[in-house]
């Protein structure tokens, strides 16, 4: 038994300094809120790839051409679509002539939003995805922010919306936890995360790690981006703003949620940050020691004790986290909702984990 405990000692102590970086770093960030009667030269060109999205960029390109900042190109990269996406687009350039269509040669996510940076006029590059909806003042919080605190990469808040039932909450309190990571951990001046739907960067530092992006992987334009600019010690911010924020959808079903986190984990195992490699071994660590606590418990029925003591340990720390940033990413009811992502979290990591290594991804839209 005496290995049981230690490792489990360990494990617990490395999750807990882990999440403590997290809670560090996310205080450390201070909340920026743009005046709104500031001059900003600063000119953006906001990347979207698009492939058979014809219902969602009606909705993108009239958020975005309602923007209160509107000193941007936005260039839409058709990636062979197969529905009415690309004439809309023709047709949208009539009443906004800020965009640009481009139509890739290549093939996948990755590579459209390669040919989009590629052919943007300005520095400052801007990426969401075709089914986000940006806030009202999202450009111009962006564009102040990168005036006032220059940076290489900045990460900026995504948030989910869909249906009001269990899976669909179960499904942004676990996709909160991951932006939240992201901000606290970037805080710390160890940023592991970040999301491409809602990313700033300069082209100028895309251009240096072109050659880090790892083409051959189907996803993974946003992580290994933010690897290769920390491997050249670049300056990477999180902007705490309500008002940068974008919002995404959920995942419809069951079958699409876990493709989704597949696609997401596949590419794992290119990273080579020590930072990432760590923080992903220790979420993974304490939630494959919860499974085997719990097959061990069958035989060992004193076991159970020490099963409960770490699922305890693990939701009373992660509710200390998701406490603190509940204001900010608007969160209701996280004590029983938390409860219950922690019963479930431990089976769907592993599982999420392993299957990803075993089954390759398949295209990304």
């Amino acid at each position: 038994m005496w290995w049981i405990f230690s490792c489990t000692i360990l494990i617990c102590v490395l999750y807990f300094a882990l999440i403590l970086i997290f809670y560090i770093g996310w205080k450390r960030i201070n909340s920026f809120v743009p005046k709104g009667n500031e001059l900003i030269t600063t000119e953006l060109s906001v990347i979207v790839a698009c492939r058979n999205e014809e219902d969602n960029i009606r909705q993108l390109i009239g958020c975005l051409a309602q923007q209160s900042f509107q000193n941007f190109e936005l260039i839409l990269v058709n990636d062979h679509s197969e529905d009415a996406t690309r004439n809309y687009i023709i047709t949208a350039q009539a009443a906004f002539p800020k965009i640009k269509l481009i139509d890739a040669v290549g093939f996948g996510k990755k590579n459209a939003l390669k040919e989009g940076i590629l052919n943007s006029t300005h520095e400052l590059i801007v990426t969401t995805d075709a089914d986000c909806l940006p806030s009202y003042h999202w450009l111009e919080s962006i564009a102040c922010f990168y005036e006032k605190y220059p940076g290489d990469l900045i990460i900026c808040p995504v948030k989910l919306s869909g249906k009001d039932n269990l899976f669909s909450y179960l499904q942004v309190l676990e996709f909160t936890s991951l932006i939240a990571s992201a901000a606290g951990s970037a805080g710390a001046g160890m940023p592991v995360m970040c999301n491409g739907a809602n990313l700033v960067f300069t082209k100028k530092s895309w251009l240096k790690s072109q050659a880090d992006l790892h083409e051959e992987q189907q996803s993974g334009d946003d992580m290994f981006l933010l690897e290769s600019i920390k491997k050249r010690n670049g300056i990477i911010r999180f902007l705490k703003s309500e008002s940068a924020f974008v919002t995404t959808g959920l995942a419809r079903t069951l079958g699409e949620f876990i493709k989704q986190r597949r696609r997401w984990t596949s590419k794992s195992s290119a990273y080579t940050d020590g930072q990432i490699i760590f923080t992903a071994s220790v979420v993974l660590s304490i939630n494959l020691l919860s499974l085997v606590l719990v097959s061990l418990s069958f035989f060992k029925p004193a076991v159970l004790v020490v099963l409960l003591s770490v699922f305890l340990f693990k939701y009373i720390v992660d509710m200390a986290f998701l406490h603190t940033v509940r204001k900010f990413f608007q969160l209701n009811n996280i004590w029983i909702y938390s409860l219950l992502l922690s019963l479930i979290y431990p089976f769907y990591v592993v599982f999420i984990v392993f299957s990803a290594l075993l089954f390759k991804p398949g295209k990304w839209k």
